[in-house]
This record gives C-alpha cells, sequence and structure tokens, in this order.
C-alpha cells in the first residue's frame, strides 16, 4: 500500500480508507446523509441468497430422491440421507444470517436510501429468516439505547447466561420476544404508532409461510427435507455467529435506571453520545475469511457498527483500520476461536479478562 502524493495520512490505514470511502478520512467520517449506500450491491446480494436458498433446496431434494433410488443397504441410505439433509439445513441456515444480516442494515435505514425500498426488502428478507422486521427494528434500536447495560439491554435475556444455555435456548428466546412483542402490539393496534408496524410485520411473515409452506411444496420439493430442518437448526446457527457479538465483555455503566423501548430514530440521535460511545467497547471484532464477511456483510465488526450504527456495512472494515489505534476495540481472530475463547466466561467479563484482545492500551 502506497500514499498518493500530496496526502498526509497517518497510516496505511488512513490512505485505504480514503480511496475505498471517499466520504472519509482520518477526522471525518459519513453522516447518514453523506455514506454512499450501496444499493445495487445490496440488491443483488439479496437476490443471490434467495435464489441460492432455492437452488440448495431443489439440490438436497435431489439428492435425496437419489439416495431412495439406490441399492445401497437401507441403514447406509438412511445415515446419509439424513446426513445430506442435516448438513444443508446448516448451510442453509448460513444463507438465512446472510439476509437477516441485510435485513438489519435495513432496520438502520441503510440497505437503500429510499424508505419504500428499504422496509420492503427489510421487511421480506427479515420475514424469511423468522423474525418480524418491525419487531426487531424495536428490540434492536432499544438495544443500541442500552448497549451491554446489565438489566436494560434487551439482550440480557437471550445471552445473560452459561454459554451452554446462551448456545441452545438464547435464540429461542430472543423468537420468543420478538413474537411477544408482535403480540403485544396487535393488542395497541388502534394507537397509530403501532398500527403499521403490526400489520406489516403480519403480512410480512405470512408471505414469508407461504413461500416456504406452499411455494416449496408446489415447486415439488419436500419441506421435511428442506424447511423444516433449516428452521430447526438456524436458531444454533445463529447463536454460534451472535455469541462473538457482546459475550463476555464488562457491562457499560451509565446513569439510566429504566428503560424506555426505542421504536425508531433519526440522525440526531445517532450523534448524540457519539463520543461517549467511542470511549466505550460493548462489542467485539471477529476477523474472519473475505468470502463470510462479503456473505454476513461485515457484521463480523461489530464494535464498529455500534460505535457508528448508521454506516451501511461497505465502510465498516475500512473503519476499523482507520480508528483501531485510536480506539478501544476487542479483536479475536475467526469465530471458532472466538468461541473458544468464551466457553468458559460469563456473558458479563471483567477487563482484566479482556486487555489481551484489546487493540489500545488506555481502555
Amino acid at each position: 500500500m502506497e500514499y498518493t502524493k500530496g496526502s498526509n495520512p497517518e497510516t496505511a490505514a488512513f490512505a485505504l480508507t480514503r480511496r475505498t470511502c471517499p466520504f472519509m478520512s482520518k477526522l471525518h467520517i459519513p453522516t447518514p446523509k453523506e455514506q454512499v449506500i450501496p444499493a445495487a450491491e445490496n440488491l443483488f446480494k439479496a437476490v443471490f441468497l434467495l435464489v441460492l436458498l432455492f437452488v440448495s433446496f431443489a439440490l438436497t431434494q435431489r439428492g435425496v430422491s437419489a439416495l431412495a433410488a439406490s441399492t445401497l443397504p437401507g441403514w447406509q441410505v438412511t445415515g446419509l440421507k439424513w446426513s445430506l439433509i442435516m448438513g444443508m439445513a446448516v448451510w442453509h441456515g448460513v444463507l438465512m444470517l446472510g439476509m437477516g444480516v441485510l435485513a438489519h442494515d435495513a432496520v438502520h435505514k441503510a440497505l437503500f436510501r429510499s424508505l419504500f425500498w428499504n422496509e420492503l426488502w427489510g421487511g421480506l428478507l427479515s420475514a424469511f429468516t423468522l423474525v418480524p422486521f418491525y419487531a426487531n427494528r424495536q428490540i434492536h434500536l432499544t438495544h443500541h439505547g442500552y448497549a451491554h447495560q446489565r438489566g436494560l439491554d434487551p439482550e440480557d435475556a437471550m445471552h445473560n447466561h452459561s454459554l451452554l444455555f446462551a448456545t441452545t435456548i438464547g435464540s429461542l428466546v430472543g423468537l420468543y420476544l420478538h413474537y411477544r412483542i408482535i403480540l403485544i402490539n396487535v393488542l395497541r393496534i388502534a394507537d397509530r404508532r403501532y398500527t403499521g408496524r403490526v400489520i406489516k410485520d403480519l403480512l410480512f411473515v405470512t408471505v414469508a409461510g407461504a413461500v416456504y409452506f406452499g411455494l416449496v411444496p408446489a415447486l415439488g420439493i419436500s419441506v421435511w427435507v428442506t424447511v423444516v430442518p433449516m428452521i430447526a437448526v438456524f436458531p444454533l446457527v445463529f447463536a454460534w455467529r451472535a455469541l462473538s457479538d457482546h459475550y463476555a465483555i464488562p457491562p457499560i455503566e451509565r446513569a439510566a435506571k429504566q428503560r424506555t423501548d426505542i421504536l425508531d430514530t433519526d440522525e440526531d440521535a445517532w450523534h448524540r453520545d457519539r463520543e461517549q460511545r467511542k470511549r466505550e467497547v460493548t462489542g467485539w471484532v471477529v476477523l474472519t475469511h473475505p468470502w463470510l464477511e462479503w456473505l454476513w456483510s461485515h457484521v463480523n465488526y461489530h464494535e464498529v457498527h455500534h460505535k457508528y450504527p448508521w454506516l451501511s456495512h461497505r465502510y465498516l472494515p475500512q473503519v476499523y483500520a482507520a480508528t483501531r489505534d485510536t480506539q478501544p476495540y476487542l479483536v479475536v481472530k475467526g469465530y471458532w476461536r472466538s468461541l473458544l475463547n468464551l466457553r468458559h466466561r460469563r456473558y458479563y467479563g471483567t477487563r482484566a479478562e479482556m486487555r489481551p484482545f484489546l487493540t489500545t492500551p488506555d481502555w
């Protein structure tokens, strides 16, 4: 990496940042209005993941049918069939996660510049991952508002347990919380703040259900070898990644003693406490393979996202490169290594435990 003539970046990372993100320099990270949202890439990825999921469904069905028609002994056919079904179910869960992270960008209104297309694609992609979009926005924005604050962060209910419980049951608790919000919002449907939200959530979930349990069988694909196993293993696949977002990090102490749920947010709200967020650490950075970064839209730079929650995922690697020497980050290489690191820790850890993973000495 070379410096360009006339520029004066302090590190090569800043040079990279300036070339790939034209609005961003050492002292300036784009506001929501300044950032360039990669709408074409996001649309391509959303369509690509949906098509790939259905192609994988068809391949799974073909493999199961081929095994059923084979002359192998019955016990071998059964073993191979279920190995294929469960292996593909995990792969389908990985694809669902890719859709879920794109929906996460839509939660932050960073998937498309157009609010209509942002909400439409966000709602559909979220529903295909079994999560109602507007209920998720309520939980997720509240999570950002109270990130890793003991007793206030909504994710406490999912992950403030032993690693085994958080891995196996935590995601199911998260799904329960989302559908509980839908039920509560149905009871509030006369309130204009909730009317549109709950109607659209129910519509999006209905569309996803019709596709999974109506269209898939109509295409000659059994839901029992595709959709049902995928749904069964998805909470475990989700936990495999999500536990590396906040687990084992020391709690954040702020003055708030009660939580107020956040239904929506705007540019001013994101900027109100940005200087404090820069000094805090609430999440991890997991350095992983570039193809997985692309597939999961750079969600592995989770702490960068929490420091700059309005940014499109395209900026996160460059922001990390540009700020890792001046802002505190906890960094681990790879998701498997991350889980190994977390296996004997509590959800709320201590600073002493985390110091070996710290990028700056002054946290």
